[in-house]
């Protein structure tokens, strides 16, 4: 383990994806010290979040997905800036229906921002 990373932390981001297949981003993230805090977030989170709107109409025409994401790693502090990284482990992948967040796991991604 690097000595400037942090404990292992759970991060839990809401992205946006725009079109079928378009460029993904995160438009909020939150740390947590277990698995569990960070799913009850995006459980709270997610199904009120709506569009930025930052985000143009005509960019919307396209569709819009907003997801939750859970993912496992540490923020690394020896550098300029301080940057996630991922233990490579299972992500947890969160879809909105309606009210409700439908849980599935996705394979391991590369490190995140």
């Amino acid at each position: 383990m690097n000595p400037d990373a942090s404990p292992v932390r759970w991060r839990a981001s809401i992205g946006l994806a725009v079109g079928g297949g378009g460029p993904v981003s995160s438009i909020v993230e939150s740390e947590h010290g277990s698995e569990g805090s960070a799913r009850e977030w995006i459980e709270r989170k997610l199904p009120r979040t709506r569009p930025p709107a930052w985000l143009p109409a005509a960019r919307r025409a396209d569709g819009v997905e907003l997801f939750g994401r859970v993912a496992r790693g540490r923020v690394v502090t020896g550098r300029l800036v301080p940057t996630w990284e991922s233990e490579g482990t299972a992500v947890w992948h969160a879809d909105r229906a309606g009210d409700q967040v439908r849980w599935h796991r996705c394979a391991a991604e590369s490190d995140e921002r």
